[in-house]
């Protein structure tokens, strides 16, 4: 599997994981005033649960960043000054990704504060047992409630592929760096006139990380307005 083919299954993944925090927090939303009615003790741990998510979520897009950011200018003849401008460019950029790799723990949300959130609402912390916490909402659908208890549940528990989507994201990034660096040149070496293929490949790498940098900015602002909502 190439680099390229690597980085958007993980960026896949990374979506597929937010589209389904997306449609916790649309239930959520569309269940408040029944909350609001019927369980408003349950208001404060359904706040801080989102804001768990939003943690990754903001997580995500400032590794998106790191990436879309990366912009760079070259001539028709790039030449040994635009080489080491493209590798000072790299290597600032590179060192915020490992930045974002070091201080993980600290960007992303925590599966056991999830938990533990869920479980003041619920009594099981499973997918059935989360459904419970989404029957509190009103919508009288089992298959629903259900479907969204299995969500929550993928997303508490670093088993899960979806628990990890900051890790993933940095993941991608970093071998997206490595594989615009490596366009360069290889064994060490770099060449100017792999310049303008280098920043091609940073440019189809930058398309497909902004789209997901969207995604994540749009979710964090309606996270926000529902954990704000919930106060």
């Amino acid at each position: 599997m190439s680099i390229f083919k690597e980085v958007l299954d993980g960026l896949d993944a990374v979506a597929k994981a937010i589209e389904n925090v997306k449609k916790i927090r649309e239930a959520i939303s569309e269940g408040k005033g029944y909350i609001d009615v019927k369980h408003p003790d349950v208001k404060s741990d359904l706040g801080l649960l989102l804001n768990e998510f939003r943690k990754t979520i903001n997580g995500v897009a400032q590794a998106s960043s790191v990436l879309t950011n990366f912009r760079f200018a070259i001539s028709a003849d790039a030449g040994a000054s635009e080489l080491r401008a493209f590798n000072d460019y790299f290597i600032k950029h590179k060192g915020e990704a490992q930045f974002l790799e070091d201080h993980l723990e600290d960007l992303r949300g925590h599966c056991s504060k999830i938990r533990e959130h869920a479980l003041r609402i619920t009594d099981s912390a499973t997918a059935s047992g989360f459904a419970g916490l989404f029957r509190m909402l009103g919508f009288n659908s089992p298959q629903r409630e259900l479907e969204l208890g299995k969500m929550l549940d993928r997303l508490a528990y670093e088993d899960f592929e979806d628990a990890n989507s900051l890790q993933i994201m940095v993941g991608c990034l970093k071998m997206a760096l490595t594989d615009v660096q490596n366009a360069l040149g290889d064994q060490g070496a770099m060449y100017p006139e792999n310049v303008p293929k280098a920043a091609k490949l940073l440019a189809e790498y930058a398309a497909r990380f902004e789209k997901l940098e969207k995604t994540t900015s749009s979710t964090e602002d309606e996270l926000k307005k529902v954990i704000d909502d919930l106060r």
